[in-house]
C-alpha cells in the first residue's frame, strides 16, 4: 500500500529500492522504541549528531514541532537534556478502537510510556478541554511538543497548504494558539542514515509571529523540505490519502 501510493503521488521510480529503504526506517524506528528503554546517555552521544541552532538555552516558553519522519524518539532525550519540563501533544486511544487488535493497542500503550520515559513528563490528550490545557502550559514557562501531519477531519479548523502537487488538510489548533500567544515555534526533525544507523537531530531556527498565516508557511515548508528530502523516511504514506479528502464537502 505505502509503495503504491508513494509510486502514484511522488513519481517513485524504483519502487523495489524504494520498498526496501522504506521498511528498514520503520523497523529502525520500531526498534529504537526499545533502544531508548535500555540504551544510556553514552550509547546516545555516540550514536545521535545534532545540527542546528539547538533548544532555546532559557526558559522562554516555545512550541517544538516535528513530523513522522526518520527516527525522532531520539529528539525528546536531547531535549530533556536541557533541564525543561517538557509536556506533550498527542491523540488519546482506548482499548475499544482495536478491535482484534490488541498487540497493536499494547504496542501503542508502550510506545506512549516510552515518550514519557524519553523526557515528555506531562501528556496532553485531545479533548474539548485540551486549548485551555495548552495555554496553561505556556503560561508556566514550559515547552510542548506536539506533530503537524496529522490528518484532520476537520477542515474549518485546519490549514490548506500543498504537497506533491495536491491540496492536503493540516491541523490549525496549535498554529491559532501560538500566534494568539506569540509563543515561537521550533521545527525539528530527526533524520535516518541508513547505511550506518545515524540519527541527525536537525533543529531550525525558531519563528515568532502573530499571524497564522506566517506560521503555516513555515511549519509547511519544513514539513515540505524533510519530506521531499527522503520520501521513504516518510512514515504516514500508508494513510496519506487521508491528507487530501475535505471531509465536509
Amino acid at each position: 500500500m505505502a509503495v503504491s501510493r508513494a509510486a502514484a503521488i511522488a513519481g517513485i521510480a524504483d519502487t523495489i529500492a524504494w520498498a526496501s529503504a522504506y521498511r528498514l526506517t520503520r523497523l529502525v524506528d520500531h526498534a529504537d522504541l526499545y533502544l531508548s528503554l535500555f540504551r544510556s546517555n553514552r550509547w546516545f552521544k555516540k550514536y545521535v549528531s545534532v545540527t542546528g541552532l539547538g533548544w532555546p538555552a532559557d526558559d522562554v516558553p516555545f512550541l517544538a514541532i516535528t513530523f513522522h519522519f526518520g527516527a525522532g524518539l531520539w529528539s525528546l532525550r536531547h531535549l530533556k537534556a536541557t533541564g525543561r519540563f517538557i509536556s506533550g501533544l498527542m491523540k488519546g486511544f482506548n482499548r475499544e478502537e482495536f478491535p482484534g487488535r490488541f498487540v497493536r493497542y499494547c504496542y501503542g500503550r508502550l510506545r506512549t510510556y516510552a515518550i514519557s520515559r524519553a523526557g515528555v513528563k506531562n501528556l496532553v490528550f485531545l479533548d474539548k478541554g485540551s486549548y485551555f490545557k495548552l495555554r496553561n502550559v505556556f503560561s508556566a514557562r514550559s515547552c510542548l511538543v506536539a506533530l503537524l501531519d496529522v490528518p484532520t477531519r476537520r477542515q474549518r479548523n485546519a490549514i490548506k497548504a500543498s504537497l506533491f502537487g495536491r491540496d492536503i488538510f493540516l491541523p490549525r489548533g496549535l498554529i491559532h494558539l501560538a500566534a494568539r500567544e506569540k509563543i515561537p515555534i521550533i521545527a525539528y526533525s530527526a533524520t535516518l542514515d541508513r547505511e550506518t544507523g545515524a540519527r541527525t537531530i536537525n533543529i531550525s531556527e525558531p519563528v515568532k509571529s502573530d499571524s497564522e498565516e506566517v506560521l503555516a508557511d513555515y511549519l509547511v515548508n519544513e514539513l515540505k523540505k524533510v519530506v521531499y528530502s527522503d520520501t521513504a523516511s516518510w512514515h504516514c504514506w500508508e494513510y496519506v490519502d487521508m491528507f487530501f479528502v475535505d471531509h465536509e464537502k
